[in-house]
């Protein structure tokens, strides 16, 4: 399950392993290309996003991920791979999303359910088909893997 919360002045991603077995060798797409409010990752002062900004990080759970693709200002997609999520294991990553649209609400830098559904995760495995999930307007997002143990 991954949830994206907002925690000003960062955002939270969080990947949680809800399984009763530990998950080996995967990636996780985190897609932000079709969330309902645009939303984009806001990295560098100055850059694409409004006001505060903060870096794609490890915030908790750093011994699972394996690496993560650089994320650059404005991006809208994140790549992460995983070594091992144990059972139960919490992965947590600080950025700033910012949404895109002219006139929200709660203005461009606070990001909040609705805004965030329509963007994906994909979860991608040796020799298993890609398993996708799309963000609810809770924030959360949930995708399967098959099986449980090392991938050989």
């Amino acid at each position: 399950m991954v949830t994206i919360s907002e925690s000003s002045p960062t955002d939270l991603i969080t990947i949680e392993n809800r399984t009763d077995c530990d998950l080996y060798d995967f990636g996780m797409q985190i897609d932000l290309r079709a969330s309902a409010g645009g939303l984009i990752f806001d990295i560098s002062e100055g850059g694409a996003g409004a006001s505060a900004y903060q870096p794609f990080e490890i915030l908790q759970g750093a011994s699972a991920v394996r690496s993560y693709a650089r994320v650059t200002d404005g991006d809208r997609v994140a790549f992460v791979e995983f070594a091992t999520l144990e059972a139960g294991q919490r992965v947590i990553f600080m950025v700033d999303m910012d949404d895109t649209l002219p006139d929200d609400t709660f203005g461009q830098t606070i990001v909040d359910g609705p805004e965030i559904a329509g963007a994906a995760i994909v979860l991608t495995s040796v020799g298993e088909e890609p398993s996708t999930a799309v963000f609810l307007p809770d924030g959360s997002a949930t995708a399967r893997l098959s099986g449980c143990g090392p991938v050989s």
